[in-house]
């Protein structure tokens, strides 16, 4: 059991890095983004490369070319990262290959991921009004349109374009993106701050200050006069320095590194929990974070004063529901995402032949809960979580089980969603992720634990799809807990 709590934990993480590396997230409630005329041109083509460090170790590197064409630019990002999770190596390489109009906007992409068994893709093409994008997982094609206000750029060809068009510093610049992994739209705030000189290896450089903010999290990068990033420094110890391709791809002899990225995140407690699985209610007291950002008063849990206290949901006082559920406020949570093909011929025959003729939607729920639990190994796998991918896998960690449990719930018409927090184990908190089910109100149920309802201990922060859960970048580092009362806690 330790190592199955254990799993979960460290992939959250993994997939948060990957995100910062590739820099996305939407920006809160933003201004109008602009779209900018480009006043300047890159007239020779760029190769560059860089080191990818998390807190000081060497984890990967990461490669860009830009070179021009008659109407605009050509960009290939690659990236490489290399983790040791619970004693295996673990790769993943992520690649992006676009076209750019002259003023930087996005006309096509190609997106790819690969880490072991898993082997996902996405491309997509500008059309008027739209974007049209067709994904790639578990031998599963699947096309859909997004509609768009104004042609987006992908970050990989922001930094580059404010670099070279001597925009006003310390004014505020809205830009509309696109996130090739998410399949999601965003907005970027960026700010030129100043000009500095900056030490990379042995040399001394000038350096333009540029610092990118989503959601109270902010990316500095430090970009010479042609665009190139000499260095950039991320939210939870991420960072990236300019080095000679010998020097970015070297790892060392074992190709693999220390990191332990459980150990280093966990966020320890003084008093422990004994026998979580057995408590109804769990008071603590939160600290270091701003808790307005986070969902932490919804259904079980109730925040006020800096503690938040988390109820057990009570099973035997819930009131029965049919399926399928006919709620109309409900849904957008019966419905099939990029990530979460509920729709699928494969996913729904296996819904309908796990719930049967089971028409109560706990007991439906429970069954598929099970079939999950017993039928996907606990395995660390670095990836975009998909329910397909995952039932063609059969492996995964905790975002694994909760987008195949979802998805397998959803076909069945059980409304249900994606939760990210902490849970407890062993005198410290960990980052992990879980499902919620409408039974009459939202049960937490954790796939991957084998709990329905979740222990008191798995505290909800976020809840959403896989772009949301960068925002636990912001707690990292920063958030405290302090468990009240110990073993007097509440049985």
């Amino acid at each position: 059991m330790l190592a199955k709590r254990f799993i979960g934990v460290a992939i959250v993480l993994f997939w948060c890095v990957m995100n910062a590396l590739l820099i996305k997230r939407q920006f809160a409630a933003p201004p109008t983004p602009i779209a900018l005329r480009a006043t300047e041109r890159i007239t020779e083509a760029i190769e560059e490369w860089w080191g990818v460090y998390y807190r000081g170790e060497k984890i990967g590197y990461a490669t860009q070319t830009i070179e021009p064409k008659s109407s605009g630019y050509k960009l290939r990002d690659y990236s490489e990262l290399r983790l040791r999770l619970l004693g295996t190596n673990q790769t993943a390489a992520t690649k992006v290959h676009m076209d750019v109009d002259a003023e930087w906007a996005l006309e096509k992409f190609d997106f790819e991921l690969r880490s072991g068994e898993v082997h996902f893709k996405a491309s997509g093409r500008v059309a008027p009004g739209r974007l049209m994008v067709e994904t790639y997982s578990a031998g599963h094609r699947a096309a859909r349109e997004i509609p768009l206000t104004q042609r987006p750029y992908l970050l990989a060809a922001l930094k580059p374009f404010v670099a070279t068009q001597q925009l006003e510093e310390k004014k505020e610049y809205y830009f509309s993106t696109f996130d090739p992994a998410t399949l999601s739209q965003q907005v970027t705030k960026v700010v030129i701050e100043g000009r500095e000189t900056i030490r990379i290896g042995d040399l001394t450089e000038p350096a333009l200050r540029v610092r990118q903010q989503f959601k109270g999290i902010s990316v500095t990068s430090w970009l010479d006069g042609s665009g190139r990033t000499l260095k950039e420094e991320s939210p939870a110890g991420l960072s990236m320095t300019r080095q000679s391709p010998a020097q970015a791809q070297q790892l060392g002899a074992a190709r693999s590194v220390s990191l332990d990225l459980i150990g280093q995140t966990s966020i320890p407690v003084a008093t422990p929990i004994t026998d979580p699985g057995r408590k109804k209610l769990l008071k603590l007291r939160l600290s270091g974070i701003d808790p307005a950002s986070f969902m932490l008063s919804a259904g079980r849990q109730q925040f006020s004063g800096g503690i938040v206290e988390v109820r057990r949901e009570e099973m035997e006082k819930m009131v029965a529901v049919a399926l399928p559920s006919q709620d109309k406020r409900l849904v957008s949570f019966l419905q099939p995402t990029p990530y979460l093909q509920s729709d699928n011929p494969a996913i729904r025959s296996l819904a309908a032949q796990i719930v049967a003729s089971e028409k109560n939607a706990g007991k439906a729920a429970l069954r598929i809960k099970d079939w999950v639990y017993r039928n996907i190994a606990k395995r660390p796998t670095i990836s975009i979580p998909n329910a397909l991918e995952v039932l063609h896998t059969r492996k995964g960690d905790c975002n694994e089980h909760a987008v195949l449990f979802n998805a397998l719930a959803r076909a069945a018409g059980i409304p249900a969603k994606t939760v990210v927090g902490v849970v407890y184990l062993r005198g410290a908190f960990y980052y992990h992720a879980w499902s919620e089910v409408w039974l009459g109100e939202w049960v937490s149920l954790d796939p991957v634990l084998n709990q329905f309802p979740a222990d008191v201990t798995h505290v909800k922060f976020l809840e959403g799809d896989i772009d949301r859960q960068i925002d636990i970048l912001r707690l990292i580092g920063n958030l405290k807990i302090e468990v009240l009362e110990g073993d007097k806690i509440t049985n």
